[in-house]
């Protein structure tokens, strides 16, 4: 490390084409290690979507040479940890162990990642499992109203369903559809592994090599994932849910993350919608003064990934304040479109998030994270340094032309999940 969220990070090709980057920290005697097949749900069809989520929650529970308590044992043992979890565009196993330990971990790693027994038991276990959360999650109308706001904004596109697919397809998955996910995307040539922590580049590198060069060498299966189509319509869709307060989702396609306004666009969520510290323009005058909610936000770059996300407008109330919190985000939406943010709005804007960005760099594990992240999105390992620059230079004529190109009034798609009969969708 090189200071307070400073390091130095390397980049090295494994021999079977593996992508491996590594950052020492010997302030504390620690690693923490992220491997991410570069595959996620994005990658199911719709006939057996939830396929990749199931895949990546299956990883640790068993492999050819150990149980899932074999391996619960031997990381708990040295004090270390290992998680598994899945998105729409990634596939991640988290390591965390003391640098005493790190062969162990290593071995673990590669063999969760290499060698899943994927056991028609566990799998049974995992089915159920997915299935009672869809169930939970069927009785939170704010849930409920987000996905059915991702079926509006995504039509023809996977990210129109959830990651964890629907009770139907999840019923439909068998051994050989997460079998053929594992091995149509678990090759080298789609993974890359970060490392950050109590090591020396070179060691590092010799021991990764060792735990994951026997991974045969292979580049993922082709997908062919439709470029998502910003709306010309509005689509409007209200919700009965039982539930005393209104749920409103506001707004329509978004930016991928690699889109040259995203800093201007990050600026300009913060002032909306999304700061936190500061009072944003919609949470103002929609909470603040016109006592419409305890919750509401806004933002168009907190979703965006290797796909379009989305810009949203959020806000819980009172069914009888629909109208006006709709209204609200138009209003607010329409003037920054309009009109160039203020010089104190820009400036602490800029404060807010120059000083917040470090404290995403305090732990080997943050690191981790973000370093899978720089090599997906090209951001480059000396971000720490730059991206308090690209924030800076920022101007609110820059704030104001990506509010023209990226966000609307007049195309958009509207959910409002409430009590039945609170709200006629067609006058909003």
């Amino acid at each position: 490390m090189k200071g307070p969220g400073r390091f130095h990070a390397e980049r090295v090709v494994l021999s079977n084409g593996l992508t491996a980057i590594l950052a020492e920290n010997r302030a504390l005697p620690s690693v923490s290690m992220n491997l991410a097949v570069l595959s996620g749900a994005i990658a199911d069809s719709e006939e057996f979507a939830g396929t990749a989520i199931m895949t990546s929650r299956l990883l640790d529970e068993g492999t050819t040479h150990r149980t899932s308590l074999q391996i619960a044992d031997a990381i708990e043992s040295v004090g270390g940890s290992i998680d598994c979890d899945g998105s729409h565009d990634r596939t991640t196993i988290h390591l965390g162990v003391l640098g005493k330990d790190i062969d162990l971990g290593l071995d673990l790693v590669s063999d969760i990642v290499r060698n899943p027994a994927f056991s028609p038991e566990r799998i049974e276990h995992e089915r159920e499992r997915v299935l009672s959360e869809i169930r939970s999650a069927q009785d939170r109308p704010q849930v409920v109203a987000g996905w059915e706001f991702n079926e509006l904004v995504y039509r023809g596109h996977p990210l129109h369903r959830p990651a964890h697919g629907y009770p139907d397809s999840i019923r439909r998955i068998r051994r050989a559809n997460i079998e053929g996910f594992h091995a149509d995307r678990f090759v080298p040539g789609n993974a890359v592994v970060s490392v950050v922590g109590d090591f020396e580049h070179d060691d590092m590198r010799r021991r990764l090599e060792g735990a994951f060069g026997p991974w045969p060498a292979g580049d993922a299966a082709s997908v062919q994932t439709p470029t998502p189509a910003r709306q010309r319509d509005i689509r409007r869709r209200f919700l009965p849910v039982s539930s005393e307060q209104a749920h409103v989702y506001f707004g329509h396609l978004g930016i991928r993350r690699r889109d040259p306004d995203f800093y201007a666009l990050q600026v300009l969520d913060t002032i909306l919608g999304a700061g936190a510290g500061l009072t944003a323009r919609i949470p103002r005058a929609l909470r603040d003064e016109q006592g419409l909610a305890y919750s509401t936000f806004a933002s168009i770059t907190g979703s965006a990934g290797v796909e379009p996300g989305k810009f949203i407008a959020y806000i819980g109330t009172a069914p009888d304040n629909v109208p006006k919190a709709v209204a609200g985000f138009v209003d607010e939406v329409e003037r920054i479109i309009d009109e160039p943010v203020t010089a104190p709005e820009l400036a602490d804007a800029q404060a807010y998030l120059t000083g917040s960005f470090v404290f995403g760099f305090e732990s080997n594990a943050q690191i981790a994270r973000f370093l899978i992240n720089a090599e997906v999105f090209g951001l480059g390992f000396d971000y720490v340094e730059t991206y308090p620059r690209y924030i800076e230079a920022v101007t609110p004529d820059a704030v104001r032309r990506a509010a023209a190109a990226h966000l609307t009034t007049r195309a958009y798609s509207l959910v409002v999940a409430g009590p039945e009969g609170a709200v006629d969708i067609d006058t909003l």
